[in-house]
């Protein structure tokens, strides 16, 4: 289903006599755009620039050339003008920044250490404490991305069989494997929350709504500030540092494709890359007598 947005658009640039090549081109383009922010769980005014990162990696994994990726990116901007000329978007980041260079930019991950030291920071003698250590757990404990927490609802865990219901695109499911210390940071959280029943938000704000993306970044950036992480961390690291963790741990890169929902292993495949980088530096501060 097209974007009303999208069709306005496009038939702009019918009105102006743009040929149907170049307005099927913009279409293609931009149905590109909306099923990334449709599968991220954000909105148009949320593309910034950590997002236009990601949305490159997004085509390059489809295989995409960086001539094509880069026509992309000029129909995005362009599409962003329009939106702001017509007041259709109060913020339109992408326009007010240089676009990075079109090549995969590897994920930041954590080290095991790094995110015990993470976990640890929530004061669990208070509510607060204690959903946030059950977000903290979740995130890096199922791998989740920050969309995919923000929308569970309490019926999609299941605490006695150590399992976590994800919804994706198209309404396709998957069941996470959930280890002891989620379920236990869950049942503790779960044991100050009254009357919450199927539907219920799972990690509501502190008002009481659906948790915002922003919302939760400040929550792990707090976290991560307080527990001295200097790596230049995003919403997403905790998923990352799964990844990068079961690969290291022996996990196969069909299963952990499957756990992290991706449609094509080459998505996966990016933290091979970490893993051998992590070896590398294992080896040569182990070995190198001034490391």
């Amino acid at each position: 289903m097209m974007d009303p947005f999208v069709g306005e658009f496009l038939e702009e640039l019918k009105s102006k006599g743009k040929s149907p090549n170049t307005i099927d081109a913009y279409g293609r383009d931009l149905k590109h755009l909306t099923d990334f922010l449709l599968d991220e769980g954000i909105d148009l005014e949320e593309f910034n620039e950590i997002e236009v990162s990601n949305f490159i990696n997004n085509l390059l994994d489809l295989g995409m050339s960086r001539t094509t990726i880069s026509r992309h990116l000029v129909s995005v901007r362009n599409f962003y003008k329009f939106l702001r000329r017509k007041n259709k978007v109060l913020e339109a980041p992408i326009l007010y920044f240089e676009l990075p260079e079109i090549k995969r930019a590897l994920p930041v991950s954590l080290t095991i250490e790094q995110v015990e030291e993470l976990l640890a920071i929530p004061d669990t003698s208070t509510a607060k404490g204690k959903r946030d250590r059950a977000i903290l757990e979740i995130l890096y404990g199922a791998g989740l991305k920050a969309s995919e927490l923000i929308e569970l609802n309490y019926r999609d865990v299941d605490l006695s069989r150590g399992y976590v219901s994800i919804k994706g695109r198209k309404n396709k499911e998957r069941h996470i494997p959930i280890g002891s210390y989620s379920v236990g940071t869950l049942r503790e959280y779960l044991s100050t929350r009254e009357n919450i029943v199927g539907a219920s938000i799972l990690f509501p704000s502190m008002r009481g709504e659906r948790m915002t993306r922003q919302g939760l970044w400040k929550i792990l950036k707090d976290y991560a500030d307080e527990a001295g992480i200097e790596e230049n961390i995003n919403i997403n690291t905790l998923r990352h540092s799964y990844a990068v963790h079961m690969l290291s741990g022996g996990a196969d890169l069909t299963t952990l494709s499957l756990l992290l929902g991706h449609n094509d292993i080459k998505a996966t495949s990016i933290y091979l890359k970490l893993v051998k980088n992590r070896k590398f530096k294992d080896v040569y501060e182990e070995a190198h007598p001034r490391a």
